[in-house]
């Protein structure tokens, strides 16, 4: 496999060309020279210089973020040194955003409800025509939840309780807290997204729906560790994931 096809492969998966009129992120391939080899890719959520350093050793790495927000980018300063190290280091880079975020099974939301055993996930948080949360039911308290996000992320920004008992959740990765009003018409108890917002706190207050603020970063790696674990199965290919966890 070259660059070439694992790029064809992805933008296949994600269906990229769909999300350019909403998306700011440059989805596909970024950086690459597409006849180069591939056997061994890394995954990660940003595309930080520190991320590529300890992606060295690998001809492909996926990120979330990558290092193009706009068609319209300078190369220089900080950008210059990026691009330098991945040519240097004949690194591919690879991103996809709105595309993973709304995608049915990579979606970091659809797979964090599945990591919380939450059933029947259903798609909310229109955003540009694609739903980027899922609402789902829960037969877990709301001291439960909280423990077994706990066990995976000690940087929880920030949750609240408001009442322990959780019949239907809303996720929305990353940050999602502008769709909270649209999660309260469907009744739900407790709204998990990545970043923390004052804003809708009072108004969770007044509906009694808890909240769990836990982190932008961690939010955002279930789909990213979900598509690497298929790829170790389904792909002659060696696998990382690169943790630079921002407790943010």
């Amino acid at each position: 496999m070259n660059v070439r096809d694992l790029s064809f492969k992805l933008n296949s998966i994600f269906d990229i060309k769909k999300y350019e009129h909403v998306d700011k992120n440059l989805n596909g391939l970024q950086v690459g020279s597409l006849d180069a080899k591939v056997s061994k890719v890394a995954f990660a959520v940003d595309a930080s210089y520190s991320v590529l350093k300890e992606a060295k050793g690998n001809d492909f790495l996926i990120t979330h973020h990558g290092i193009f927000w706009s068609k319209k980018e300078r190369i220089v300063s900080n950008m210059y040194d990026k691009m330098k190290f991945l040519i240097e280091n004949n690194l591919a880079l690879y991103s996809v955003h709105l595309p993973m975020d709304a995608h049915s099974i990579y979606s970091h939301s659809k797979v964090f409800a599945d990591f919380l055993g939450l059933k029947n996930p259903f798609a909310f948080a229109n955003y540009g025509g694609f739903n980027l949360g899922v609402i789902a039911d829960s037969s877990f308290s709301f001291s439960e939840i909280l423990e077994k996000i706990k066990k995976e992320n000690k940087h929880i920004l920030f949750s609240k309780k408001f009442k322990e008992s959780v019949n239907k959740v809303a996720i929305v990765s990353g940050s999602g807290y502008s769709f909270f009003e649209e999660a309260l018409c469907h009744g739900i108890d407790l709204f998990i997204t990545g970043d923390t917002s004052h804003q809708i706190y009072s108004l969770a207050e007044e509906c009694g729906v808890s909240l769990i603020f836990a982190g932008h970063y961690f939010t955002e790696t279930f789909g990213l560790i979900k598509l690497m674990q298929d790829f170790k199965i389904q792909e002659d290919l060696e696998v990382e994931f690169i943790c630079k966890n921002t407790n943010l």
